[in-house]
């Protein structure tokens, strides 16, 4: 027995039925927008991008081995408390702010001044509202950041380089007191 051929009221009932279990019956086809992406627009993450990422990743670890097997790079002999070398310094990535401690005081140097910096480039967003991402269009945080990491590479390059005995200014050609 068809479909047609049942009652009304089974019809009915069976017709309720699917249109419980299919939402999408409700929307008219006209209402769907389908938009195909072509394949060529499409990255495939597994296995290309992952198999990459890979033989990448084994290069540079090759890489970084074969230079440390090649480049002796000897350690110092441990520290002695008795003695302090001169020029004391402190790691490179501090050496900018042992820079600022040279010429500023300590509550300066070490406390309000990075504290601003901190404090600027957390108001920074809502300084520089645009939302486009271009950069034609975000010249004030670009300007804003390149001022900040051209300021403290010197710094930090004055503090490595052109500072000796006594943290004193030393031109490297008289002395390099910078160790690698």
């Amino acid at each position: 027995m068809s479909i047609e051929q049942k009652e009304p009221e089974v019809q009915t009932q069976t017709a309720a039925t699917q249109r419980r279990y299919r939402t999408l019956a409700v929307v008219r086809q006209e209402a769907i927008t389908r938009i195909e992406k072509p394949l060529e627009d499409s990255v495939f993450v597994w296995p290309h991008l992952l198999v990459r990422e890979f033989f990448s990743a084994t290069i540079v670890m090759v890489m970084v081995t074969l230079l440390s097997i090649a480049i002796n790079a000897p350690l110092r002999a441990p520290a002695n408390v008795n003695v302090t070398p001169n020029p004391a310094k402190a790691p490179w990535y501090f050496l900018g702010l042992q820079e600022l401690l040279h010429y500023f005081p300590p509550t300066t140097a070490g406390v309000i001044g990075p504290g601003l910096v901190l404090v600027a480039l957390a108001v920074l967003p809502y300084v520089d509202r645009n939302p486009s991402r271009a950069y034609a269009d975000r010249k004030i945080a670009i300007v804003t950041f390149t001022m900040f990491v051209i300021f403290w590479a010197v710094i930090t390059l004055a503090g490595s380089f052109f500072r000796g005995p006594g943290w004193l200014w030393v031109w490297p050609w008289q002395g390099l007191y910078f160790d690698l």
